[in-house]
């Protein structure tokens, strides 16, 4: 009985260490990182818009970002391109500085809100679509719904929609089926909601090796750190975990690109990111596969631009590291410089 009260007092103690931890970052967050950017209502809620550069005429440029990633991850891209264009990146529901969103966090959810967006931040249709993984894959559902709403679109790493469903459309052992599969998000959610509180969440990302990486955007490592400390952005990716299987399938649906101006961009080093243990045989087989499905996606447009390789890197330095995000926004510019003379 002493040792499970003393135990008890322990995990107490433990808990209020971790809560005013927790309590300190937020109020320091609050004062170091304040949104980059503007708040947009969208009528249920409000996205955060974060956008650099003037309009020269050219189309705006939209960053979409990964599934976990935020607005300020795309620094390097915005400085190189805006020079020649305005160019905005945005977080989605729940992520960044955006607040959460009505679910189900879907394809055709974000597309609609896109389009919501664009209108009431004023922000010119048509505009040129870049988008990293999964933020890719939405670009197509975005073309579906709203064609009018683009007037180009690169995808950089996507994620393909059939070997996404062949190797890992299953949840924890359930096949997440299109319709009938989604669940909520319950305990999983709960659970890691909890663990931010604590500052769990926090101290975790905190000790992350790869978020130390000095090639990344000035402060966007600790931007990236001090938003997804806060309970909503922690929760959303677990949310999303039960939609992503329906976004695969809604990406799927994409069958036409039609006549709009279309690239794939990827890195030699996709593959590897945060390490794998397999074979360098394996990822160069996985790259091969890839390659061809971006191939395949690319020709769903009559205005194929192909499909670009950036040496080096992998799935987070394609766009945070200089050297390989100058590259990213010099192909982004010959999609701009083949709409202006096709205008």
């Amino acid at each position: 009985m002493v040792f499970l009260k003393w135990l008890g007092l322990l995990i107490l103690a433990l808990a209020v260490v971790g809560v005013t931890y927790q309590q300190i970052g937020l109020r320091r967050d609050a004062g170091q990182f304040p949104p980059p950017g503007e708040m947009v209502d969208i009528g249920t809620h409000r996205l955060h818009l974060y956008c650099m550069g003037e309009a020269t005429g050219a189309p705006t440029v939209i960053l979409e970002a990964g599934a976990t990633f935020i607005a300020t991850g795309w620094q390097w891209v915005m400085m190189h391109l805006s020079h020649v264009t305005r160019v905005c990146a945005y977080d989605r529901s729940g992520f960044g500085w955006s607040e959460e969103g009505v679910q189900p966090y879907d394809g055709l959810q974000s597309a609609e809100e896109f389009h919501l967006l664009l209108e009431n931040a004023g922000i010119d249709a048509p505009v040129v679509l870049v988008g990293h993984s999964l933020g890719a894959m939405l670009g197509r559902i975005y073309y579906d719904q709203y064609p009018e709403d683009l007037a180009g679109l690169v995808m950089i790493e996507p994620a393909d929609p059939e070997i996404f469903l062949r190797e890992d459309a299953e949840d924890r052992g359930y096949m997440v089926e299109r319709t009938s599969g989604i669940r909520p998000c319950n305990n999983r959610c709960r659970i890691v909601t909890a663990a931010t509180h604590l500052g769990l969440t926090r101290f975790i990302l905190g000790t992350v090796e790869l978020l130390q990486d000095p090639l990344y955007p000035p402060r966007a490592a600790q931007a990236y750190i001090a938003r997804m400390s806060h309970p909503s952005n922690a929760r959303i990716p677990m949310a999303l975990g039960r939609y992503i299987t329906r976004i695969a399938y809604q990406t799927g649906d994409n069958s036409n690109l039609g006549d709009l101006p279309t690239m794939a961009i990827y890195s030699t080093g996709f593959g590897s990111l945060l390490g794998s243990n397999q074979s360098s045989e394996q990822l160069a087989r996985d790259l091969e596969d890839h390659i061809a499905a971006w191939n395949l996606t690319v020709a769903k447009s009559s205005k194929n631009m192909g499909v670009r390789a950036i040496e080096g890197g992998n799935h987070i330095a394609i766009v945070g590291h200089e050297v390989h995000a100058r590259q990213v926004a010099a192909h982004i510019q010959e999609m701009l410089e083949l709409i202006a003379v096709q205008e």
